[in-house]
């Protein structure tokens, strides 16, 4: 999965930026699973060198950025790597941001003086590094309903000097600090949310959602298509739930007649078989087949 983006950089000057995702996940060395991804926490590897998988203890992250800024994703958004937790060390600042509904992102770091110490001042990131970690940033919050507010170091979570870097922000080898990176990834996400859903765009289900006969109004909640009412092909992608609902299914495929705008903000779409409320309290429960 991945996007092209027309940014400016920082000298106003357009460039196209290109990013992928490359695909790494797997269960082994997991902790724990059911991460309500309510949070997105960044890192730095701590150590200078390359490197996207889960210790056997099971710490790490979900996805980790390379120095010339190859992104991989080491396992599914649902699992809880130990990552943000105080490991009996260090102390919780944070009221509600844990291992459980926080997403982590690890940037390979390098540095120029002390490797042992995270208190040296000379710890840094390539430009690539940087520019690459904001678009998952931006990606996961278009994606998962996540606010900027919740975009965190892990150094806000515990008192732990992570991601040095953006914990010194005194600029070393970079013009990036954490303000800086916030700022480029509220850029990235404000590419993603101008990539509307639109007529004719296929997308993909993100989760299993209820077909409906119409758009709810604020007097009036919308109807359910009915299973039994479906085509044989329309009925692959659906199960049955009680009263003859027809629910589609995760993963499926479906190509976008027309969408619009509810009462509450929600977006609606219609498919070939019924409407769908696709982005509900700016959750995104599609995205679009690249």
């Amino acid at each position: 999965m991945g996007g092209v983006f027309m940014l400016k950089n920082a000298a106003g000057k357009e460039n196209h930026m290109t990013h992928k995702i490359i695909n790494a996940i797997s269960s082994r060395n997991v902790p724990c699973w059911g991460n309500q991804k309510k949070y997105i926490a960044v890192h730095y590897l701590g150590v200078v060198g390359q490197a996207h998988d889960l210790a056997s203890d099971g710490c790490g992250a979900h996805f980790y950025i390379y120095w010339d800024g190859t992104i991989y994703q080491r396992c599914s958004l649902d699992a809880v790597p130990w990552a943000v937790g105080t490991a009996g060390y260090y102390t919780q600042k944070h009221l509600e941001a844990r291992n459980s509904n926080t997403i982590s992102i690890e940037m390979c770091c390098k540095c120029d003086r002390n490797v042992a110490s995270a208190e040296d001042k000379r710890w840094y990131f390539t430009k690539e590094t940087q520019e690459a970690c904001a678009w998952p940033v931006a990606k996961l919050r278009h994606e998962q309903g996540i606010p900027s507010t919740n975009v965190l170091r892990h150094y806000d979570i515990v008192n732990k000097t992570c991601l040095a870097p953006y914990v010194h922000n005194n600029g070393y080898k970079t013009i990036w600090t954490w303000t800086t990176f916030k700022q480029r990834a509220e850029e990235y996400f404000s590419a993603e949310q101008k990539r509307e859903l639109k007529p004719g765009m296929k997308v993909k289900l993100t989760q299993d959602i209820a077909l409906r006969d119409s758009v709810s109004t604020k007097p009036q909640q919308a109807g359910y298509v009915k299973y039994t009412q479906l085509s044989a092909s329309a009925k692959k992608k659906c199960r049955r739930l009680s009263g003859n609902k027809a629910k589609l299914k995760k993963g499926g495929v479906v190509e976008i007649k027309k969408a619009v705008t509810a009462w509450d903000g929600s977006i609606w779409v219609q498919i070939k078989s019924g409407w769908l409320p696709a982005v509900v309290k700016g959750k995104y429960r599609v995205k679009a087949v690249l």
